[in-house]
C-alpha cells in the first residue's frame, strides 16, 4: 500500500511539474519577440530551443506552425522576407528557416550600409 502511495505521489508531482514547465515554456514562446537590433539569428536559435524544449515534454507543435510562430515573433523591419516566404511557399526546417533570416538580415544591413555611404558623397 505504501509502494503504491510513493509511485503515485511521484507520478502526480511529475506530471504537475511536466505540465508547469510546459505552460510557461509555451507562454515563453508565444510571448517572445525579436528585440530591434538584435540578432535574428539569436532569436531564431533560442525560438528553435523552445520548441525543442517543449518536444521533450511530450508537446509536438507541427513544423507549420512552429515556422509560423517564429515569422510572427520577427519585427515589422522583416516584413519583407516573412512576404516573399509566404508568397513563394518556402517550406524547411526551424534550422532552414533562421538560416535563411540570418542571410536575409545580412543582405539588408550591408543594402542599407552602401546606401548610406554613397549618400554621403552627395551632401
Amino acid at each position: 500500500m505504501l509502494l503504491t502511495f510513493t509511485i503515485t505521489y511521484k507520478q502526480e508531482l511529475y506530471s504537475e511539474q511536466t505540465h508547469s514547465l510546459r505552460h510557461s515554456t509555451v507562454k515563453e514562446l508565444i510571448t517572445s519577440h525579436l528585440r530591434k537590433g538584435a540578432s535574428v539569428h539569436e532569436h531564431g536559435v533560442r525560438m528553435t530551443g523552445l520548441i525543442e524544449k517543449l518536444l521533450s515534454l511530450d508537446l509536438v507543435i507541427p513544423n507549420e506552425l512552429s515556422t509560423d510562430i517564429l515569422l510572427l515573433s520577427l519585427q515589422p523591419s522583416l516584413d519583407g522576407f516573412v512576404l516573399h516566404f509566404n508568397m513563394n511557399k518556402l517550406e524547411g526546417s526551424l534550422k532552414e528557416l533562421v538560416n535563411m533570416l540570418t542571410s536575409y538580415e545580412a543582405t539588408i544591413k550591408k543594402d542599407k550600409n552602401v546606401f548610406l555611404m554613397g549618400s554621403r558623397g552627395y551632401s
